[in-house]
């Protein structure tokens, strides 16, 4: 008995080992490395690394653009979870039902995921937001309400970049969704409509129940997503106007990369770590409270 055991230990570590030697890889040592660097300072024209100690980060801890792009990481996770997930659900809830070519809506809906972020961000800043030629102001002007500089006003610009990322990850919740609506017993459903219960009933107490677990798991990849976003946002906006659209990611990329501040930029990077685990700790707490209730009615 225990020879087997042992047998299916060593068979069990040998299938994870390619896994764990990514995970090692590429993820592990680079951590390690970001932290061994953040403790120096590495700037253009050194010829390596100096000790420093905590320095980078009592700079870190001061610096209002990083804490600004936090905080704006931070709004992005929440409008994700708020915005994204209801209309992802409800899209899921409608094409789980006996619509007439459902499979061609959610091709459709999941296809912005599978384009590349550089193409969806071309496509925005240039084609629906762009100030002179975007289809955006063209719709406004046409109805004589004026256009807007969508990417170059502080107050708008965030706004038009949320639009670009829930275009593109929507589609995304809703699979992950729909699989979870698909996976609820169909008598639960008989059952709610026997009782008496409409088509708001059935979803509010056979729907929402049981795509629960599935929702805290969207929720959990939402934040995560957006507190190490970077590359639509990058492309369209850099961080602009005025830090207004400014993430973490990219202000690390502006700090250690353009501005050759190695050993500071992985101290940023090294905090944003510690923000992102906390964060996925809090939602991961928020699931384990939250407990599926209802049933049909």
């Amino acid at each position: 008995m225990i020879v087997g055991t042992r047998r299916e230990a060593r068979a069990a570590w040998l299938f994870l080992a390619p896994a764990l030697a990514v995970y090692v890889g590429f993820a592990l040592l680079p951590i390690l490395a970001a932290a061994g660097l953040s403790l120096s300072s590495w700037n253009q024209g050194q010829a390596r690394p100096a000790w420093l100690g905590l320095g980078n980060y009592s700079e870190a801890f001061a610096d209002g653009v990083f804490w600004k792009a936090v905080l704006n990481n931070l709004l992005l996770a929440a409008l994700s979870v708020a915005v994204q997930l209801p209309i992802a659900l409800a899209l899921a809830a409608a094409l789980a039902g006996p619509l007439r070519g459902r499979w061609l809506f959610r091709t459709t809906y999941f296809a912005p995921m599978v384009l590349p972020t550089v193409v969806i961000a071309f496509f925005w800043r240039f084609f629906l937001l762009d100030p002179a030629d975007g289809l955006a102001n063209a719709a406004l002007r046409a109805v004589g309400a004026g256009g807007a500089d969508w990417l170059g006003d502080p107050k708008l610009a965030f706004g038009a970049v949320f639009s670009a990322v829930s275009w593109k990850y929507v589609g995304f919740h809703m699979v992950i969704l729909l699989a979870g609506v698909l996976a609820i017993p169909a008598g639960l459903y008989e059952a709610a409509e026997l009782d008496g219960a409409g088509a708001w009933g059935r979803f509010r107490h056979v729907t929402l129940p049981g795509v629960a677990p599935v929702l805290g798991v969207c929720a959990l990849l939402a934040v995560i997503g957006s507190l190490k976003y970077f590359d639509l946002v990058y492309v369209m906006t850099k961080g602009g106007p005025d830090h207004a659209t400014e993430l973490g990611a990219t202000w690390i990329y502006a700090v250690g990369v353009d501005g050759r501040r190695v050993g500071y930029g992985s101290a940023l990077a090294i905090v944003l770590l510690v923000v992102s685990l906390l964060a996925a700790w809090v939602v991961m707490r928020l699931r384990r409270g939250v407990q599926p209730t209802g049933g049909a009615a």
